[in-house]
């Protein structure tokens, strides 16, 4: 680079005049171009710098992700053509070919490829990183698998056409299978999958050549593809590995195997699938090594976290774990079981499959063929003299019945289920036929769980949040989160490693109360919510304030919830519960709600007579008033909207007013909330009914002015002078 470009790059404010020093002296050292020294060095940002350049010498700058060149043309290239002179072909005309570089002043490259290409070659700049990840994934490099893809392609295996596949012959495909080129492309794909540490590994027939993908915290990522020839060789090689039945490539098998790498020991799971093109291979790595049973770091939220020990260490009851497959809910039991493990406890469990073994513990393997069903497991289970019993899934009623049973009379059960989030898990249990009080008195607990990738440490860079983001979810202005970049360390993904995002449902006796009269999962996520539960979306954007994982991983996992706004929910740098937020509302008010402006009054008459005076009588004391002309309406706009008081008719349609007070004291997010009742009718028994419902005053009709805005005063000072008393309780505590 020529020192007249060094002095632009300075006064751009791009670098500064050690950073080119630095990189001057690595060039010296190293034997190499100037400019691919100096966007490593610490502090400078490639991408501001490659920016200018562009600017300066009037060359695109692209972003090489959404590159897509002809095959054809990727083949001329060659992939080892491509990284050695740090390139990705774009596109060819007839006079010229469009290229993306590293360092479109390198001009000896540029001779290379107008050699090789034969026409003129039209540069643009591209970012280093970038362009190393667009190859790998173009040619979907079988880099680092230490085998020679070449020897594979020997005749000798390779007798047999495309459409002579299912011809073959048993000896054929036994004697195929076990050739050295077979052996050592399986034993390749093993040893890469486990040095990239991939917990599956997805072998995928097509029609021109089939490709190996392994799923890397979560996603998957093509790493090599090999000819579509070997394809019935390689599920061979892998069916004989687990002991399934190579003559049958027709239906789908599962079996399972081990192989020892590095003086280690690593089970694998294996499924097979016929498909259009031959047998789609999957295999599961289970690496006992890496598997942590500490509750400490699987990412509970403090409060969730107190609740869950609470839970676990209970004689009876029943804890579930809800999540898709692949959501890590065997571990999280696993980790529970192993908390509360000793030689005091029999702990029994009842598994499809058995996917670890764990020291103490008496583990039983589902065999259906056998009669050996969850259920029929489970109830020889009881008969072992359990103190803990965990069932690998709750698929069916009878198990569901089977193991709350159990739950009730001495045994602490734990088990999984399929569900979308907590509340629906009893929501589900109710479908499937399970009595509402029996289900209340046996559940302690519901942990719905997710898995998001963890940013990488060493190279995730702060993000300012979108206009969209920050409208969306309540975001404060300047408020910024964390975003995934890529670096060698995590293999130019951004995210390495993955954490638990939890809804912890925690059945208190108010819940209890709901599951007993069969209530919905509405109701049920209100009121967990009212308690302290953070959902899936609030705990995993926590851990996005963390810095722990990007809000794109978030949004993967859950919705927020109707009304969220995070200003609302936040302290310390950190997403705090509904229950948390409204009482440091109530704390930090120490106004008095009854002046002007401060407080907000739900009217709700079928009168529009009755509405339009109480409005200004109140008004003319400062209060907001608000209309509602019938208890269904006004339970809408409590649903949606704040209010410190709410007057309400007794004799309504459709929602008379002891029915709309009822509702509004089921609620725990009301209880600061007073509610006076309205009627013409001047008889004891509706005023006590009135009172027994909840309401805390009771006035006739019609309406005395005076008399209203006395009651209404003393109301709203009896409330705060309650909140003041709770106050100092908090602080004194």
């Amino acid at each position: 680079m020529l020192l007249k470009l060094q002095r632009q790059l300075l006064e751009a404010g791009v670098v500064t005049e050690a950073q080119i020093a630095q990189a001057a002296a690595a060039q010296t050292e190293q034997h190499c171009k100037l400019l691919p020294v100096l966007l490593k060095v610490g502090g400078v940002d490639a991408d501001s710098v490659l920016r200018t350049l562009a600017a300066l010498h009037k060359l695109p700058y692209l972003d090489v992700s959404v590159i897509n060149p002809e095959q054809e043309l990727l083949d001329r290239c060659g992939e080892a053509f491509c990284r050695e002179h740090q390139f990705i072909p774009i596109d060819e005309a007839d006079s010229h070919v469009a290229v993306a570089m590293v360092d479109p002043l390198d001009f000896s490259a540029l001779d290379a490829m107008r050699f090789k290409l034969g026409k003129k070659i039209m540069p643009c700049f591209a970012e280093p990183e970038a362009v190393q990840k667009r190859i790998q994934e173009l040619y979907q490099s079988e880099d680092g698998f230490g085998m020679d893809m070449d020897e594979v392609d020997e005749p000798d295996i390779l007798e047999t056409q495309d459409d002579e596949r299912e011809e073959m012959s048993l000896d054929d495909i036994q004697r195929g299978a076990g050739d050295s080129p077979i052996i050592k492309l399986v034993n390749g794909i093993l040893v890469k999958a486990l040095k990239m540490k991939a917990s599956d590994i997805h072998i995928e027939p097509g029609e021109s050549g089939s490709v190996v993908r392994m799923r890397l915290d979560g996603k998957l990522h093509p790493t090599v593809k090999f000819p579509s020839k070997i394809h019935s060789l390689v599920a061979s090689r892998i069916k004989i590995m687990s002991e399934l039945d190579i003559s049958n490539s027709r239906i789908p098998q599962d079996g399972r195997t081990r192989i020892r790498i590095w003086e280690k020991y690593f089970d694998l799971r294996v499924s097979t699938l016929p498909s259009m093109h031959g047998e789609k291979v999957v295999m599961r790595i289970l690496d006992k090594s890496g598997l942590s049973l500490s509750l400490d770091i699987l990412g509970f939220e403090k409060q969730a976290d107190t609740r869950v020990r609470d839970c676990i260490s209970r004689p009876t009851g029943a804890v579930l774990v809800t999540g898709p497959t692949g959501s890590g809910k065997t571990t999280t039991l696993y980790s529970f079981l192993n908390s509360i493990n000793n030689h005091e406890t029999n702990i029994v469990t009842v598994e499809d499959p058995v996917e670890f073994q764990i020291k103490g513990i008496n583990q039983v393997q589902v065999n259906p063929t056998a009669g050996m069903t969850f259920a029929a497991a489970l109830r020889s289970i009881l008969r072992q003299d359990p103190d803990v019993v965990m069932v690998g899934e709750i698929r069916d009623a009878e198990t569901a019945e089977i193991a709350l049973h159990a739950a009730q009379t001495g045994h602490l059960v734990l088990s999984t289920l399929h569900t979308n989030d907590a509340p629906s898990t009893i929501s589900r249990l109710l479908e499937m036929g399970l009595d509402g009080p029996s289900l209340s008195a046996a559940l302690n607990m519901v942990v719905a769980q997710r898995l998001v990738r963890r940013l990488c440490p060493n190279c995730k860079v702060e993000e300012v949040p979108s206009d969209e983001l920050r409208e969306r979810f309540g975001i404060p202005d300047g408020m910024t989160f964390y975003t995934p970049k890529g670096c060698p360390q995590c293999a130019d993904i951004g995210y390495k490693g993955r954490v638990g995002v939890h809804e912890v449902l925690y059945v208190t006796d108010q819940m209890r109360d709901l599951i007993g009269k069969g209530a919905v999962a509405r109701d049920l996520l209100r009121l967990a919510r009212e308690e302290g539960m953070l959902t899936l979306f609030e705990d995993g954007l926590d851990k996005a304030l963390q810095g722990i994982t990007s809000i794109a991983e978030v949004m993967h996992v859950g919705v927020p919830p109707e009304g969220f706004r995070l200003s609302e929910r936040l302290a310390d740098g950190r997403l705090i519960s509904m229950t948390v937020a409204k009482a440091r509302r109530n704390r930090a008010s120490d106004l008095d709600p009854t002046k002007a402006g401060q407080a907000r009054v739900l009217i709700v008459d079928d009168s529009g007579s009755v509405r339009h005076l109480v409005k200004f009588v109140l008004e003319a004391q400062g209060y907001t008033v608000i209309e509602a002309e019938d208890g269904q309406e006004a339970w809408r706009m409590l649903q949606t909207d704040v209010f410190d008081l709410v007057l309400t008719d007794f004799e309504m349609p459709h929602m008379a007013g002891p029915e709309l007070v009822q509702h509004i004291r089921e609620q725990g997010k009301f209880d600061g909330m007073p509610v006076i009742l309205l009627t013409s009718r001047d008889n004891e028994e509706d005023e006590v009914k009135s009172l027994e419902t909840g309401a805390d005053d009771y006035l006739i009709k019609p309406v005395e002015p005076l008399k209203l805005q006395a009651r209404v005063k003393k109301i709203m000072g009896m409330y705060r002078r309650m909140r003041l008393a709770v106050q100092g309780e908090i602080q004194n505590g």
